[in-house]
């Protein structure tokens, strides 16, 4: 139970995949951020009060897994036990959203740290040359020359 309030907002079953990650790529980062909301949220107006418009707003924001700090860089990462279509479609999305929400000059990348891949994703992944990692291959595509 405590690595949920450690990592919040990700998966049981991704906690283990995470974690193993940070075993060996921990000591590169200047600070990492959990849960770090971006976008716009989905409003809801067919709320009584200001105060739970707000709060379900707030609640409805993206939320990415990970962002690492590392000399000049921010890393958006996200995690997932099983790589597949879904985590591909965040990390595109991720970026963008981050810009608009903590607008200013930094260089800003991402990566994809999972557990396994699933059928036909591991073409994606190379014919577009994503940075990821999986405890199998290590890092591929590295975003940064400390992350090897």
């Amino acid at each position: 139970m405590a690595a949920l309030h450690k990592y919040p907002h990700l998966l049981p079953a991704d906690i283990p995949v995470w974690e193993r990650f940070l075993s060996k790529h921990n000591s590169v980062f200047d600070a990492i951020d959990y849960d770090v909301r971006v976008g716009a949220g989905r409003p809801r107006e067919d709320l009584p009060t200001e105060q739970l418009r707000r709060m379900a707003t707030d609640l409805s924001k993206r939320r990415i897994d990970a962002v690492c700090h590392l000399s000049g860089l921010i890393l958006i990462i996200e995690i997932t036990h099983s790589l597949g279509f879904t985590a591909l479609g965040q990390l595109q999305s991720y970026p963008i959203l981050y810009r608009r929400t903590y607008p200013g000059t930094y260089i800003l990348r991402s990566m994809i740290v999972a557990g396994e891949i699933q059928t036909d994703i591991h073409t994606v992944l190379h014919g577009e040359r994503i940075p990821h990692w999986t405890p199998q291959e290590g890092i591929t595509f590295s975003p940064h020359p400390k992350l090897k």
